[in-house]
């Protein structure tokens, strides 16, 4: 079965949720697709894609599995160094890590406010799991989803009450595909695999 998924979520996510679809169903053997850029499931381009844009074409087959946070994480190497960012007045103190040409990601970034363009990050790059890395050496304040940041003990979130975004996240595959017995138990259990993990989240004290 062919998973289509955007980098971040093929490199950060899904190896611990094939683990479990490896234990359900050991037959099955996956082809995995990392892109940032949506498959096409109706030429059957790949069996089942994660996408964070709601499909629209009516051959589609989606499930809404979670709605993710983005927060931002900085390494504990970095705070010792240059202190927490107290508040979004300090941006103009800190170093951020950010993306160098993706529209939709400079955009984040605005959010945060005049003092922390596109100039002043000290790292650009359009790759999310190249921003983690970085943060993770210590190289600055970057944007990542909250789940994944939270789990990682080098990191620490920083303004927990501020999400930057949230994306939203879907299963997809199409109607013909749906029938097909492997295609649906992977669906299946991508479904239910990434619906427990937002539970686990939400239900932590």
């Amino acid at each position: 079965v062919r998973i289509s998924v955007p980098e971040f979520m093929g490199i950060e996510v899904m190896p611990a949720l094939l683990a479990r679809l490896r234990e359900e169903h050991p037959a099955i053997r996956i082809e995995l697709s990392l892109s940032n850029l949506p498959a096409d499931l109706l030429a059957q381009e790949v069996d089942v894609a994660v996408r964070t844009v709601a499909p629209k074409q009516e051959a589609l087959v989606a499930r809404k599995v979670a709605t993710i946070p983005l927060g931002l994480f900085a390494a504990h190497a970095y705070i010792e160094r240059r202190g927490r960012l107290a508040s979004l007045d300090d941006i103009p103190a800190h170093d951020f890590i950010g993306p160098d040409r993706n529209r939709s990601d400079l955009a984040f970034v605005a959010r945060l406010g005049p003092d922390l363009s596109r100039d002043r990050l000290v790292l650009r790059t359009d790759s999310h799991p190249a921003q983690l890395a970085a943060a993770r050496a210590g190289l600055g304040i970057a944007v990542s989803q909250v789940p994944v940041g939270e789990r990682d003990p080098g990191l620490v979130r920083l303004l927990p009450d501020l999400e930057v975004a949230l994306l939203d996240t879907w299963i997809v595959t199409h109607e013909n595909l749906a029938r097909v017995p492997r295609v649906r138990a992977v669906f299946d259990s991508l479904v239910a695999s990434f619906t427990a993990a937002l539970a686990d989240r939400t239900n932590a004290p």
